[in-house]
């Protein structure tokens, strides 16, 4: 049997069926039955495989009915050639034949004709074409066939008009224009159609939707316009009348014209022919036009209703298959201009409409859109859209209120694709929609609606997964002035309100409520699918990847994301508020996933915007320009402005229904309204009309103050009456606001419209206002008297026009126009549209109790209510779109027909940007949280949960993202609390996955972890305490262990706000469970402790076990976690490492912070051991981010390793000691300072470990460190040296000898790895550029010294003299080394002075050794450690001074060297000396050994390297340490200047000379013991001897040149003064002491009250003989004897005369002195009398060595001045005359002297003999004759200088002075036997007869 195929001709297998029905027909040539039969089947099934086989379009894909496509071969671009011959003929004759035999056509007329064209086809057989008049006659036969009423005939003859088209017979007309073709057509539709009535049977029924069809599809025959709609029309008559298989053909054969239909339009669009274009273009809104007009047609009937789903479905399909027609810039319709005939004809002829009040046709509906275009009679073009989008909306508006389910479901899923394809086209009607039907319908609670909001929100859910749409959604309504309904807002919120509803478990029985009881384990399996369903957090996108929830980067698509969860309901499930929460639930994640999907732009700004699929394509740029949508204001804060604004605005709405003045303030102080200004505020009253409260308006303009009536008037004055009938101006009225019901204000509302109304409608025929008051005032009347229900008797209109009599200043007014106003007001109420207080009537009168007798049942009630206010809604919708078309007619007539003005989409923004999801998520996250937490805390469906999860996961992601705390903050801590740690006993499998959707949302995305900040500590916490309860399910002992700890310390863990398993757990045993306590991990702050006898709620480890806290999902998440910490940015890781480390320190103390014992708990260490894992991963991140994490970790470890418990540092140190290694392998550039910071952290625990072996631990690892790594060491040397250094400190031998190690070991082996040498360029001193040898890394050579400077001063040095001694050797031999690199680098330049002392390399590396040595010497109490550092110092002095610069020198001098003898200066005040045996025990074995190294170091560089301003401090040392109140010092001291004047003199100067005789001349002048006259109350004047002279004249030439001569009473002070006036004064010359204040001596007088002042006297004493005792040790005099003494250095040579002059001064000085005293016995006896002395002091060898030393050195230089040497000295005969002088005063003084004290002698041994008869032998006289004795020796001097002049002339002149004397003295001597002198005198005296002189 043959199949019927409603296929378009041109198939391939057309020609394969013609072939085989050809053989069957040449098989049984009788056949014309079985054909007919064949095609007369009724089989639906197969009719319905033949109707719905695919259309091929020309997009290349097959399209069905249920709009599956797929890939298929493109369409040829020309049609295929018509089949010719037998196969096209074969169909077309068996036809005629069929009806030749009926009885119909054996008749009369039909049968001539039918046999005219079957000889005609037969003669056509060859395959010629049909003449037009052949044509025409075949066309004539057929349409007297089907007029003949028979069914039978019908058919066959419906049956050929198939075949003529199908196989194209008709394509071919010889002679026909194009036009003829579609005249056939719809000769051909007429015919199909005729055949059709509600009688008819099935198989005519068939044939007409085949015929039609062949003949829609033909594109030769070019059915269109009128024909093609009335197939369309018939086709949907023939689906009314059919049955439900005919139904299901025809079904499918309109699925098939649409699709034609539509792509004819996209196909030919592009085609360069308009006319064929537009026409095209009027089909498809003709054909759209009539769809939804037959979804308007009420009806309840079961054929409307399936009319109205057919129709539906259509439209969907046309949307969703065919965007493009609807969207592309090319598919438009032409409207003739105002100058057309067409036009003309078109405003002479009234327009018809139709039964909705539409115009027909298209031309009438382009021209009411397009308006009075002024285009200078050019046709207008008109976008398709813009003349479809009306209807579609009203379309929409009615099916949406549909009671009836298959419709609405219809209708939404329109709503669908149209939002989702061409919403930029529907702003304005989708917010009367969303605004008027879709949320007040959401927002209904009764039984009849639960249908509707079920599917409305199932569309919902499934457009909200769409980011660009609810992004749009936002833009164009919510931050749109022209906005009234914010639509995303009120949608979020509408959501949020039905998800967080309180509503009763589903019934008993049903699937739903065993999910929500969890009834026998049901949820179990639903949880499973929970955890495995893909949302845009667990299943993050790949790198080369897409996620199903990520913008695509592919223009024509849009993003869509699946369903937030997985649910089975569907609309007709829904029974209960229930599941419509739970559609709620799902609609409301949707949303905030779209949010987060969109936002996911801002995270990788290389995601290009999704380009929707209404947006032109490239080739279509040209044309849609001006329709592009307006991207340049989609500006974030300028909407972000425009939404505050509509905010400030709803708020003072709200105000203003309260309480209209509030609300004006309100407006006033947001600045929308700028003054109170009556005419201001009534026209922000009437801008803002549609938005304000009307009944409040009403009643406020109604108000009787002078300034409301103001207000008032100014409104009323804003609206324009002009050209509007009275009752249509009446309404206009009364549209803005709602009439208040009191008479007065009324009054004043009718009395200023009349006013207004009579001014813009003078020719009204009103005399005056007051007739149109009194009008108007009664049209008021007539509206409540017509439409009140309380009224009774109605007003006719006779009563009407009667009451109206005369009101027109006395006469009355017209007749019809009161007939009229009667009319209008009695056929429709004067009300507001949207009256606020309707809904409230409506309520009160179906709630009352005649409604209730009368109604039938409860349910019929509601659903009449129902279907009551959804005709409502409809009915104001509808009112709204059609308004939308009359304004945008009005703006097109403005003036040119703008194709922007035409599509309205110029304001239109694209989402383009994610900035936009913070202030949408901004608006909703209060009603989200509520909306969430609710249904979370309540509900243990597993579905309920799984989407409230995903909603905190996106509001947590949203808040993240976009910096936003305090929602964060919310969000995170509100889905923390719902995992329920902190109460195990009520843990259930939500709560688990609540730690899950926590978990998983931080690691999903990189922003979000950024944004995560402070509560990255919540989501850790949850972490680690989810860590700790899967050890409890596991059984663990240490997690056991814990528990028990926390038990009983609940306070404790609350404060330390750490995880703290407050759990009390029983041993487990056999056959006994381990129970747990619920009690709160984080203990109450206000819970104390408890008695074991308290009982606690327990739940076993069994029940916790189900909670599957081990399950891989779980597991896996959390690792994830950690490792997607690798994404997060620099302050996201520093944020993720803070809270991690508080943590882990929290899992760490939180056993002992209960005061538990050390070591009786264990530490849990899971987040340490965490931070080391994300170290790892993390380990390529810059240094710039490693230093800030460390700033962190640093700190962790420090607490960790010096923590109580040992195993928790030892941990800390090993993982220390891993991540260093891993650091280190890492290179680190020069002047970085990052490895420092990371090995600090040894230094840190080593520092405040407690325990031995942790510290030994430490330095063991920093060991390792320095063995394993040194080549990779830069700036951890610092750190690895103080860990040594620290190890010095320490009380323990083995951490300080390990410290020595590490220390020693990097000195000897790793030098060569802490510092390299490199020359350098830097500026010198002079300003120019000198070439340096830097240490690179010196600074860790300086924190070696510094560390074993640690080892080698203070306590630990005597703690550990080995360890000091080591040390010291160890820095010595670094120094040298260091130092002998650099002297031996290339570029090493011997003039280093040229730089600044701190750029010179040498001074850089030694100065901090030496430092390091003076530190040792200066604060070591060990001598042995103080030795060594000393002897160190000075051989590193003396072995390198010789590159030491001069300023190097001088450096090292004045800061090391001398501050060593700082003590010297005022011993009492010295800090570093406990007892006064201490400083003996320092000045007699440091201080001496030191000045003897100064000495030598001088000695060794001088004059090279140390100048005389060198020697001037060293002078001023030597002075200090003579000056001292020691006599050990003081000869230490005068042996030390003996030493360097014996080193050195050869190398002196004259300068030098200088600086040594004022140093002797200072020390003389300060040692004179003048407290021997001031103690005994004398005072010494200080005058010259009386045998003391001035000087000769001779000498005052040389005196200029030289300082003047000691005086006598010259203090230190002045001394100290003079010195400082020489050349080169130092400025560390430190004064003398000038007075002593030590109680220290050695004398007899020790213990006594006057030991000071002995102590002083005889300090001085000794000073002044050892001063010149020294003097005659440098010429080679015994100062005792005068005899020279042997291996002595003789000076005299060396020094000038003007040097020994100075000299001679201090000698004379002190002989002056030593007489003065020697010769007041007054004085001498006092000091004896008051205990200051024991007997008698005497100066006498003060006295007689000074005279001693003054003849020598006078004797030589008067020899010299003669030329007894040999020559005579120029600089002694210059001052020969002085010396002279001086030598002859002396000598006569010493005689005398010398006979006086003999002859006092004599005297008193007389005296004292005679008296006591003493013998002369005796002591006394002993002691008597000891003073001629010491006089002795000067006199034998003078005797044997005499006798060396005998030679020289002078000897007579010295013979004649000493004449007298000489013979004194032989007397003397002869008396004493003395025979040397009387020798000497004897020969004197002979050598004077040789030279015969004269003598007296």
């Amino acid at each position: 049997m043959a199949a019927v195929d409603l296929q378009p001709a041109g198939e391939g297998h057309l020609a394969e069926k013609a072939s085989m029905e050809t053989q069957s027909i040449q098989k049984t040539p009788t056949s014309t039955e079985s054909i007919s039969s064949s095609m007369l089947t009724t089989d639906p099934q197969r009719l319905l495989i033949h109707a719905l086989r695919p259309y091929r379009g020309s997009a290349g894909k097959v399209t069905a009915p249920n709009g599956d496509t797929r890939n298929a071969p493109p369409a040829a671009s020309d049609p295929p050639e018509p089949a010719q011959g037998l196969p096209g003929l074969v169909f077309v004759i068996g036809a005629i034949e069929r009806l030749q035999a009926t009885r119909e056509g054996r008749r009369r007329e039909l049968a001539a004709s039918l046999e005219r064209v079957q000889q005609m086809l037969r003669a056509k057989a060859r395959g010629q074409p049909l003449a037009r008049g052949e044509a025409e006659d075949v066309v004539m036969v057929l349409a007297q066939a089907c007029g003949t009423r028979s069914s039978a005939v019908a058919v066959v003859a419906l049956d050929c008009v198939e075949k003529l088209v199908s196989f194209r017979y008709l394509d071919q007309i010889t002679g026909a224009e194009p036009s003829y073709y579609e005249e056939v057509g719809a000769r051909l539709v007429r015919v199909a159609t005729g055949c059709f009535s509600e009688g008819a049977g099935e198989a005519v029924q068939v044939q007409v939707v085949k015929a039609l069809f062949a003949l829609v599809s033909s594109a030769r025959l070019g059915v269109r316009g009128a024909a093609m709609l009335e197939a369309v029309r018939t086709a949907f008559g023939v689906f009314t009348a059919a049955g439900l298989g005919t139904q299901t053909i025809v079904e499918g054969t309109l699925t098939q014209m649409v699709h034609l239909v539509l792509a004819r339009v996209a196909t030919e669009s592009d085609s360069d022919d308009e006319a064929v274009g537009d026409a095209r273009a009027r089909d498809a809104f003709a054909l759209v036009r009539a769809l939804c007009k037959l979804v308007m047609r009420d009806g309840a009937d079961p054929r409307a209703v399936r009319t109205r789903c057919l129709a539906l479905a259509l439209v969907r399909v046309a949307l969703a298959e065919h965007t493009r027609v609807f969207t592309s810039a090319y598919v438009y319709l032409r409207a003739p201009g105002t100058h057309t005939e067409t036009a003309a004809a078109a405003a002479a002829a009234p327009a018809a409409t139709d039964e909705f009040g539409d115009v027909e046709g298209p031309d009438a509906a382009i021209t009411e859109l397009a308006g009075d275009v002024q285009a200078d009679g050019a046709a207008v073009a008109v976008p398709l859209i813009a003349v479809v989008r009306q209807y579609l909306s009203l379309a929409l508006s009615r099916s949406l209120t549909s009671p009836t389910a298959a419709v609405q479901d219809a209708g939404l899923a329109v709503l669908e694709l149209a939002m989702r394809h061409v919403r930029m086209h529907l702003r304005r009607e989708a917010e009367v929609l969303f605004g008027e039907i879709v949320i007040p319908l959401l927002e209904t609670r009764n039984a009849a609606s639960l249908h509707q909001r079920a599917r409305m929100l199932q569309t919902l859910a499934r457009l909200l997964t769409l980011p660009a749409l609810v992004v749009e959604l936002f833009l164009n309504h919510d931050c749109s002035e022209e906005s009234h309904v914010n639509v995303f807002q009120r949608l979020a919120e509408v959501l949020c309100k039905l998800s967080g509803a309180t509503v009763a478990l589903p019934p008993r029985g049903s699937p739903q409520h065993a999910l929500a009881a969890d009834v026998d384990g049901a949820a179990e399996a639903a949880w499973r699918a929970v955890q495995q369903r893909q949302t845009v957090f667990n299943a993050p996108p790949e790198p080369d990847t897409q996620s199903p929830l990520q913008p695509p980067l592919t223009a024509g698509t849009e993003p869509r994301l699946s369903s937030a969860t997985p649910t089975t309901l569907s609309g007709s499930d829904i029974s209960d508020e229930y599941g419509i929460r739970q559609l709620a639930l799902d609609g409301l994640s949707a949303l905030l996933q779209s949010m987060v999907v969109w936002s996911d732009k801002l995270a990788d700004p290389e995601i290009e915007a999704p380009v929707s699929p209404q947006t032109p394509q490239p080739e279509e740029a040209e044309r849609a320009v001006s329709a592009e949508p307006r991207d340049a204001g989609d500006d974030p804060h300028e909407l972000l402005s425009i939404k505050t604004r509509k905010a400030q605005l709803e708020a003072g709405c709200r105000q203003f229904a309260w309480k209209p003045r509030r609300g004006i303030d309100a407006w006033r102080a947001a600045g929308l309204l700028a003054s109170n200004d009556p005419l201001e505020v009534a026209r922000f009253l009437y801008a803002h009309r549609g938005s304000i409260d009307k009944v409040q308006l009403g009643e406020y303009l109604g108000e009787g103050d002078a300034h409301n009536v103001a207000v008032m008037h100014a409104f009323i004055d804003c609206m324009d009456f002009s050209g509007l009938g009275f009752v249509a101006a009446l309404r206009l009225l009364l549209q803005a606001f709602r009439l208040p019901g009191e008479g007065q204000k009324i009054d004043r509302f009718m009395l200023k419209f009349a006013e207004r109304f009579v001014m813009g409608n003078p020719d009204a025929g009103f005399a005056n206002a007051d007739a149109a008051y009194v009008l108007a005032y009664s049209t008021i009347m007539l509206n409540t008297d017509q439409h009140s229900p309380q009224v009774r008797h109605r007003m006719s209109r006779a009563e009407f026009i009667s009451n109206n009599r005369g009101i027109n200043d006395g006469q009355d007014l017209d007749r019809q126009m009161l007939e009229t106003v009667f009319d209008q007001v009695a056929g429709e109420e004067i009300k507001l549209k949207d009256d606020p207080l309707q809904g409230r009537v409506q309520d009160a009168r179906t709630s009352s109790g005649l409604f209730v007798l009368w109604g039938n049942s409860t349910a019929n009630r509601i659903r009449e209510q129902h279907a009551h206010a959804s005709a409502e809604m409809a009915a104001k919708s509808e009112q709204s779109i059609r308004s939308m078309t009359q304004r945008r007619r009005r703006m097109s007539g403005a003036g040119e027909a703008s194709w922007a003005v035409l599509l309205d989409t110029a304001d239109y923004l694209r989402a383009t940007r994610p900035d936009h999801i913070a202030p949408m998520f901004g608006a909703v996250w209060t009603a989200v949280l509520a909306a969430l937490s609710t249904p979370m805390q309540t509900s243990a469906d597993p579905h309920v949960v799984a989407a409230c999860l995903v909603g905190f996961q996106s509001g947590i992601a949203l808040a993240c993202r976009f910096r936003m705390p305090l929602e964060r903050a919310t969000f995170v801590t509100t889905l923390r609390n719902f995992t329920q740690l902190q109460n195990l006993a009520e843990m259930r499998r939500k709560h688990v996955e609540a730690i899950r959707a926590l978990v998983e949302v931080a690691a999903s995305r990189a922003d979000v972890g950024d944004g995560l900040a402070d509560n990255w500590l919540d989501v850790l916490q949850c972490v680690s305490q989810l860590e700790q309860l899967q050890l409890l399910t596991q059984g663990s002992e240490q997690a056991a262990l814990l528990r028990r700890t926390s038990t009983s310390t609940d306070a404790a863990a609350a404060q330390s706000n750490i995880f703290s398993s407050v759990l009390s757990v029983s041993a487990p045993t056999t056959g006994e469970q381990q129970s747990i306590s619920a009690r709160a991990f984080f203990g109450s702050p206000a819970t104390t402790r408890r008695s074991s006898a308290t009982l606690v709620p327990t739940v076993s480890v069994a029940e916790l076990a189900k909670l599957e806290t081990n399950s891989q999902v779980l597991v896996v998440t959390v690792d994830r976690l950690f490792t997607a910490s690798v994404r997060l940015s620099g302050s996201g890781i520093v944020d993720f490492v803070r809270a991690l480390s508080q943590v882990a320190w929290g899992e760490i103390t939180t056993a002992f912070a209960a005061g538990q014992a050390v070591g009786s708990v264990p530490s849990r260490l899971f987040s340490l051991t965490k931070i080391v894992e994300i170290a790892y991963y993390n380990m390529e991140r810059i240094r710039v981010e490693w230093s800030q994490i460390w700033a962190i970790l640093g700190p962790l470890f420090d607490r960790v390793g010096g923590y109580a418990d040992t195993r928790a540092a030892v941990f800390a140190l090993d993982s220390l000691r891993q991540l260093s290694t891993k650091f280190l392998e890492k290179e680190e550039l020069p002047h970085f300072a990052f490895q420092k910071e990371f090995l600090r952290p040894f230094a840190d625990i080593l520092e405040g470990a407690a325990d031995l072996r942790v510290k030994d631990m430490a330095l063991r690892c920093v060991y390792q460190l320095v063995q394993a790594a040194s080549a990779h060491i830069r700036s951890g040397w610092r750190a690895v040296l103080n860990v040594a250094q620290i190890a010095a400190r320490d009380t323990h031998d083995q951490v300080a000898e390990m410290g020595f190690h590490i220390a020693r070991e990097c000195a000897q082996h790793h030098g060569a790895h802490m510092w390299t040498l490199a020359l350098v360029q830097i500026a010198g001193e002079d300003g120019k550029q000198a070439s340096v040898v830097a240490v690179t890394g010196l600074e860790y050579f300086h924190e070696l010294i510094t560390c074993l400077d640690e080892f080698a001063v203070g306590a630990a040095a005597a703690a550990r003299p080995r360890l000091a001694l080591g040390a010291i050797d160890t820095m010595y031999r670094a120094a040298v080394a260091l130092g002998a690199q650099v002297i031996g680098h290339a570029g090493f330049d011997a003039c280093a002075a040229v730089v600044a002392l701190d750029d010179q390399p040498l001074y850089r590396v030694w100065m901090p050794v030496l430092r390091a040595l003076h530190a040792a010497v200066m604060h070591t109490e060990d001598l042995e450690v103080r030795t060594r550092a000393l002897d160190a110092f000075f051989r590193l002095v003396m072995t390198q001074g010789r590159h030491f610069s001069p300023g190097l020198w001088a450096h090292v001098l004045r800061t090391l060297v001398f501050p060593m003898f700082a003590d010297l200066r005022d011993p009492s005040v010295s800090r570093r000396f406990a007892t006064v045996d201490d400083l003996e025990l320092w000045f007699s074995t440091t201080l001496i050994k030191a000045l003897r190294h100064v000495i030598a170091v001088y000695s060794a560089y001088y004059p090279e390297q140390l100048s005389n301003a060198m020697m001037t401090e060293v002078l001023e040392l030597l002075v200090l340490c003579i000056a001292q109140p020691s006599e050990v010092l003081g000869k230490v001291g005068t042996s030390c200047l003996q030493d360097m004047v014996r080193s050195n003199y050869a190398k002196w100067d004259a300068e030098a000379w200088t600086l040594v005789c004022e140093t002797l001349a200072r020390l003389f002048n300060w040692s004179q013991p003048r407290e021997l006259f001031t103690v005994a109350g004398a005072e010494y004047e200080g005058t010259p001897l009386p045998v003391l002279a001035p000087r000769v004249k001779s000498s005052e030439a040389n005196a200029s040149n030289r300082p003047s001569p000691l005086r006598t009473g010259d203090s230190a002070a002045s001394l100290l003064s003079s010195a400082e006036a020489t050349p080169s004064p130092s400025p560390m010359a430190p004064e003398l002491p000038l007075s002593f204040a030590l109680p220290h001596a050695s004398g007899p007088l020790a213990g006594s009250d006057s030991k000071p002042d002995y102590v002083c006297i005889t300090l001085k004493c000794m000073l002044q003989l050892l001063l010149i005792q020294t003097i005659g040790e440098l010429f080679g005099v015994d100062v005792e004897t005068g005899s020279a003494l042997s291996s002595s250095v003789d000076l005299y040579a060396h020094m000038s005369a003007h040097h020994l002059f100075i000299l001679l001064d201090c000698l004379d000085q002190s002989r002056t002195f030593a007489y003065r005293f020697n010769e007041n016995r007054k004085v001498r006896k006092r000091l004896v009398e008051m205990g200051v002395m024991p007997t008698m002091p005497s100066l006498l060898r003060q006295e007689t060595g000074s005279v001693l030393m003054e003849l020598h050195i006078l004797q030589r230089m008067h020899l010299d001045a003669l030329g007894v040497s040999g020559k005579v000295v120029a600089d002694r005969e210059t001052v020969v005359e002085e010396v002279d002088d001086r030598l002859s005063l002396l000598v006569r003084s010493v005689t005398t002297q010398y006979l006086g004290y003999i002859e006092k002698e004599k005297r008193r041994l007389r005296a004292v003999s005679k008296a006591n008869r003493l013998d002369p032998l005796s002591t006394e006289a002993k002691k008597r004759s000891v003073v001629t004795a010491a006089w002795r020796a000067s006199v034998v001097a003078i005797l044997e200088y005499v006798l060396e002049l005998k030679a020289y002339s002078v000897f007579g002149v010295v013979v004649s002075r000493l004449w007298q004397d000489l013979v004194e003295i032989i007397g003397v001597a002869v008396d004493a036997d003395d025979r040397d002198i009387v020798g000497k005198v004897q020969l004197i005296l002979a050598a004077a007869g040789e030279h015969k002189l004269k003598l007296c």
